[in-house]
């Protein structure tokens, strides 16, 4: 059986990831087939409380060899990639529902949490419509129905839809695993302590690790600022190496962790669409032509037209990513790039998070006007785009006579991303691209 939950936290608590091993720790009479779930859903929705993630764990009797995937309460659990499903039934539902309920914010309007329980889960199509698209709760209803899922919402139950969505996901898929180290209660909403020097190493003890620390910007990522029960929690693709990344942490104590499957990192939210058929609230990857020069607005964001041929539309890099806005003013008209990144609605904007210079054009500079060929004197500009004239003696030279030198562009075709201070949760890093 599957149990998955979604939003029950907020901006000011907890955290949905928390639930997971209150729930390992509830039904411990099972074991855990396959790792827990952590599946961020599309990132544009805009009722979401902070990364827009949703849970799943799975029960039953294990086969084959454990494998550490959480400790709770001083006790380690283990998962196992094989197994026969438990069967869930209304007590189950309401053992976690009880969790669900006790441990959520209730109290802030934008959490809304949302419970099943699946004996068989959902077909994949409803996670990519969960990642892609903007839904409701009908929609996840429908789905639940379908399927033959106990449910339970609170208040207006958005939940569901992340639920649902957690459940639905196809792991056989590109994944990458996080391994989230959470506080002592009595620490909740206080300062962290977290040596920032072993965020920076991790790098090299976990190679296959990606988004710890920002060296230029001097960011800790592993790291949360919100006052959420999570001290850290440590991405990659290799869930062995993550294991060691947390033994190398100088920290406050930790109070429990638990090893997540996840499709964090992986670029699902990402459709590829010409620039007509682009929506707010849409995640895509646009190929077109730089249609001017990039210009600085105040604020120090970036922004510069792109267009397909048969429309047009702003890509913007805003302030918070930091050093990327350089690349992007080097661009130039006649440049061919595909960028990535969520679509604003007003302006209609598309917001980089990554972009593919696939070509540059040829830049070049003017250095002298032409020198008249009847009396050697510099010509002088007849005015833009006129052609020149001799003062002396009248003689008139077109543009394409003055001296030009080509422009070094200093940038070469190839991928750049934002930094990791700026990386949303979903977005691939480039170091991940060779190894899908």
């Amino acid at each position: 059986m599957w149990i998955a939950v979604d939003d029950t936290d907020s901006t000011s608590g907890m955290c949905t990831t928390y639930l997971v091993s209150e729930l390992i720790s509830e039904f411990s009479e099972y074991d855990v087939i396959c790792y827990p779930r952590l599946i961020r859903l599309n990132p544009d929705v805009p009722w979401k409380t902070r990364g827009n993630a949703a849970l799943a764990v799975r029960f039953g009797k294990g086969r084959g060899e454990p494998v550490a995937c959480a400790m709770v309460n001083g006790k380690t659990r283990y998962c196992y990639a094989e197994g026969d499903d438990a069967r869930g039934d209304e007590s189950t539902l309401e053992r976690a529902a009880r969790i669900v309920e006790s441990m959520s914010v209730l109290e802030d309007e934008k959490t809304n949490p949302g419970l099943a329980v699946f004996n068989s889960p959902p077909p994949d199509g409803y996670y990519w419509k969960a990642v892609r698209e903007i839904l409701t709760v009908e929609d996840a209803k429908r789905e639940l129905d379908g399927c033959g899922a106990l449910y339970r919402s609170f208040k207006n139950g958005r939940g569901l839809i992340g639920a649902t969505g957690a459940a639905a996901w196809d792991e056989t898929g590109d994944r990458t695993f996080e391994i989230i180290a959470y506080r002592q209660k009595t620490r909740w909403g206080t300062k962290r302590i977290v040596d920032d020097g072993c965020a920076r190493d991790l790098d090299r003890i976990c190679p296959s690790s990606f988004d710890n620390y920002d060296p230029r910007n001097g960011h800790n990522r592993i790291t949360p600022n919100s006052p959420c029960p999570i001290l850290y929690g440590i991405r990659g693709d290799d869930p062995k190496e993550l294991a060691a990344g947390m033994q190398s942490m100088k920290s406050e104590p930790v109070d429990r962790w638990t090893l997540f499957i996840s499709n964090q990192g992986t670029d699902d939210h990402l459709v590829e669409k010409d620039i007509s058929e682009i929506r707010p609230g849409d995640s895509v990857i646009v190929r077109g032509t730089v249609a001017a020069v990039p210009k600085t607005i105040e604020g120090s964001h970036v922004f510069f037209e792109l267009s397909d041929g048969d429309a047009v539309v702003d890509c913007a890099a805003y302030e918070p990513t930091k050093e990327f806005r350089d690349l992007i003013r080097k661009l130039r008209p006649g440049d061919v790039v595909s960028c990535y990144g969520c679509v604003r609605e007003m302006p209609r904007t598309i917001n980089l998070e990554k972009i593919r210079i696939e070509s540059l054009v040829s830049v070049r500079e003017k250095t002298a006007n032409p020198r008249c060929e009847k009396c050697g004197r510099s010509m002088k500009s007849v005015g833009a785009g006129l052609g020149y004239r001799c003062r002396s003696c009248g003689e008139k030279a077109d543009i394409s006579q003055a001296a030009f030198c080509v422009v070094d562009r200093d940038i070469a075709p190839g991928f750049y991303e934002v930094p990791v201070c700026a990386r949303r949760h979903l977005a691939m890093p480039l170091k991940r691209l060779g190894k899908i």
